[in-house]
């Protein structure tokens, strides 16, 4: 048994799939969100005295940690992505920690020394388009690095931040005073309430229920910012009165021709940009462009440069695109992996991956949930395990069974009746495009809709990649309703034993987060191979 450490571990996924080749033990396991936390330790552990679970990676002792357990030998996860510097890139946010979690998965390698490592979803690996930022937190490192005769070469980027005079704003100033930029951004519940406004101003029927239920919420929050500006600071001044337009137009007609609304909304975005070069101690200085606009100019330099520096040319590392469906899953769903091997031999190991399915079978839809149609399903906060009671059943259904004796987690959302109607309407494998024009109205822009929203199922083919269900409101192939997050999770490969715990917003974004357990066990069969 390979003692093995999954962090960033979400509900379990890419654990389950581990520990279902019988060659992995799971020892310690890395995840912030409590209820995908909760999740992991009703399922995973079996030995609680012999497990840990870490809140965050952040801090960690990973070489006490690994020493606790007589060495840790198996490394996997996914950490969060976003965050990455993407040259050329008008209105690049930068995401704050996410740059700081991918530094903390590889200093829990450098620090562990594990056998192997797994990182999925994470392409970037291989491209040179995302890069890290120069940054204070860790410069001095990556300079000893490069005076230890690592490459680590830098490119000049620019951030993008605003056009210079923004609204009679002179941003250039202001971005070099954090001071003024912290004074000037909004309260957190005014900007929410003003930021959401913004959004459905040319909603039709989202903007009236938006006023009807904040309006009175929307000017005491106005009122109160404006009660305690400050009357002799300009920046204030000019926001005062931004906010004083958008308190007089709260009326649906009158709000779409506030143009200090976007303003206020696009300002606020700008601060925000502003603040988090701040927090992430990003180095390099304000100045303005060709273009007159304010750029932040800083230095980046490649992930995989880092990656290879950092792990000091002690591991072979290569990537691949891999299909859930090449593993039994009813599902077109792609992930990258990167797989590094520590190099404890002369002769290194040849990584290699699947080109092309690996199993003899595959599912769709239908083998995957039609069993479940005929049970009754909860449209409450929870629901009670049901009991099975029928024996006709696909042998991907006779697998999801093995080893439980009830379905869990058989709940939807309640269907609205403008949801209901567009249900009806909508054929297997078709989705919101193909409504008639007077079922798209509660959309802004609905040519700008993704394929995926008010998608129908086809019961003869695999779905498409499962994300969250409840909020692109997939439709079940037969029955009027949505699809439940037991049938999402069967979709994902999860078997039915696997109890999902937590809101069920949070159960519904736990599946789609995760990696499927029969994709996970693909790629644990290929880290067999090679160790």
């Amino acid at each position: 048994m390979y003692k093995t450490i999954d962090l960033f571990a979400g509900a379990g996924g890419l654990s389950l799939g581990f520990k279902q080749t019988g060659r992995f033990e799971l020892v310690a396991a890395a995840e912030i969100n409590p209820n995908a936390q909760a999740t992991y330790k009703a399922n995973i552990p079996t030995d609680f005295d012999n497990f840990k679970f870490i809140d965050n990676v952040i801090g960690c002792d990973f070489r006490a940690l690994s020493d606790e357990f007589g060495g840790i030998e198996i490394v996997i996860g996914g950490p969060p992505c976003q965050g990455f510097s993407n040259a050329n890139r008008q209105k690049n946010q930068l995401i704050n920690m996410n740059n700081a979690l991918v530094k903390e998965y590889f200093r829990a390698i450098k620090e562990i020394r594990p056998i192997a490592f797994v990182m999925e979803n994470v392409s970037m690996l291989e491209s040179d388009t995302h890069r890290f930022y120069d940054s204070h937190n860790d410069h001095d490192e990556i300079e000893t690095l490069r005076t230890e005769g690592y490459a680590i070469p830098t490119r000049n980027d620019d951030i993008f931040i605003s056009k210079d005079n923004f609204e009679g704003f002179d941003m250039l100033d202001i971005a070099m005073h954090i001071e003024t930029v912290e004074a000037m951004i909004l309260p957190n519940e005014l900007y929410v309430l003003i930021r959401v406004l913004n959004k459905n101003k040319n909603n039709k029927k989202r903007l009236p229920n938006f006023l009807k239920k904040n309006t009175n919420q929307l000017i005491k929050q106005i009122d109160k910012y404006m009660e305690n500006a400050d009357s002799q600071d300009v920046h204030k001044i000019q926001i005062c009165e931004m906010l004083d337009a958008i308190k007089g137009v709260l009326s649906e007609e009158a709000v779409k021709e506030c143009t200090e609304l976007s303003s206020l909304v696009e300002l606020q975005k700008n601060l925000i940009s502003i603040k988090e070069i701040y927090q992430n101690r990003l180095i390099g200085t304000y100045q303005k462009d060709a273009d007159d606009n304010v750029v932040f100019a800083t230095k980046s330099y490649s992930v995989i440069d880092y990656i290879n520096a950092i792990l000091g040319n002690q591991y072979t590392q290569k990537g691949a695109t891999l299909n859930a469906e090449w593993f039994g899953v009813p599902q077109e769903r792609r992930r990258h992996i990167v797989v590094g091997l520590r190099k404890d031999n002369e002769k290194e190991i040849e990584i290699s991956f699947p080109t092309e399915s690996v199993c003899d079978k595959h599912y769709t839809v239908a083998d995957a949930i039609m069993d479940l149609a005929e049970y009754p399903v909860s449209l409450e906060k929870t629901c009670n395990d049901i009991l099975y009671t029928d024996d006709q059943l696909s042998e991907y259904a006779r697998e999801m069974r093995r080893d439980s004796t009830t379905v869990k987690n058989h709940i939807a959302t309640k269907t609205t009746e403008t949801a209901m109607e567009r249900f009806k309407a909508i054929e297997q494998g078709k989705n919101f495009h193909s409504l008639d024009a007077e079922l798209k109205t509660t959309y802004s822009d609905p040519t700008r809709t993704q394929n995926t929203i008010y998608l129908r199922l086809n019961p003869n083919e695999p779905s498409g990649t499962v994300v969250n269900v409840r909020k692109s409101m997939w439709i079940h192939p037969t029955l009027d309703r949505a699809v439940t997050v037991r049938e999402a999770a069967r979709l994902q490969s999860f078997p039915d034993k696997f109890k999902f715990v937590g809101t069920k917003d949070s159960q519904y974004q736990q599946v789609g987060n995760a990696v499927p357990p029969k994709l996970a066990r693909g790629i644990a069969n290929i880290i067999l191979d090679l160790i």
